[in-house]
């Protein structure tokens, strides 16, 4: 996580990006809402929605102030600047089909993931109709989902200390992991696996395992999981499903480490 020096952080800035933080989270705010929950003056709450709004970083109906659709944009950009990204989805599009799971590759960005391909179709427990943005750009907490699990697996204690401290161990569900001594556990059989699993921690009724693919100087690009509705499974997880998941992971590393000696 990058440092900050709070003598040179722009209030103002910070602010303003608050109030869209804000209106995300409730799918829009009016601006009595955002002034009492930033505890922030009515003049300039409306200071920061009038600029954003007529800088189309806003949209406003009525008195309701909500994001505009040109984020997608944005998201859209990011997204497929990713290195790879076209080597990973049609991989990750490839293991959904051999076993009709769930399938996701998400990346840690400032500790927590986000999920940049969610593939549905046949998934169990999914409608057949995949738009290809089921779960994108959702952020996970790392303690609660097998990828998190998995890319924290390989990072050192340092690092996982700062994430900790930063964002904690929130629970989501009862099946949350919340302590770290029960997480360090678990990170050292993902090591020892070269895989994660997370059990209805994020969802209940839901579960996933995932393992991290690497870039070839052995840095972490992300990690890919599979996931499926926990009935699936009485107690024992079908290893079958494990030796594909780790087959797909070697098959894009090696995928990766040829496009990057041809240059692509």
């Amino acid at each position: 996580m990058p440092a900050t020096n709070s003598s040179r952080l722009v209030q103002s800035t910070m602010t303003s990006l608050r109030i869209l933080e804000l209106i995300r989270e409730n799918r829009g705010a009016r601006l009595t809402d955002i002034a009492q929950e930033l505890d922030i003056g009515y003049s300039t709450a409306h200071n920061h929605l009038a600029t954003l709004h007529n800088e189309e970083w806003l949209v406003k109906e009525n008195d309701m102030y909500k994001i505009p659709y040109r984020f997608l944009n944005f998201g859209r950009s990011a997204r497929q600047n990713t290195p790879f990204f076209s080597i990973v989805r049609r991989h990750a599009s490839q293991l959904s089909n051999e076993t009709n799971m769930e399938v996701e590759f998400l990346v840690e960005e400032y500790g927590r993931i986000i999920s940049l391909i969610d593939i549905t179709t046949n998934a169990p427990g999914y409608t057949n109709v995949d738009d290809g943005w089921e779960g994108i750009g959702i952020f996970y907490y790392m303690n609660n989902t097998a990828s998190g699990k998995a890319i924290l697996a390989e990072m050192s204690e340092k690092k996982i200390e700062e994430i900790l401290d930063k964002w904690g161990l929130p629970g989501q569900t009862p099946y949350s992991v919340t302590d770290r001594d029960t997480l360090y556990q678990q990170l050292e059989a993902t090591r020892e696996n070269g895989y994660a699993t997370a059990h209805q921690e994020v969802h209940e009724g839901f579960e996933n395992a995932a393992t991290v693919v690497k870039y070839p100087d052995n840095g972490i690009f992300g990690a890919i999981s599979i996931g499926w509705p926990s009935y699936l499974f009485d107690n024992e997880l079908d290893q079958r499903l494990i030796k594909k998941l780790m087959n797909k992971k070697r098959e894009i590393e090696v995928e990766i480490a040829k496009a990057s000696e041809d240059g692509l």
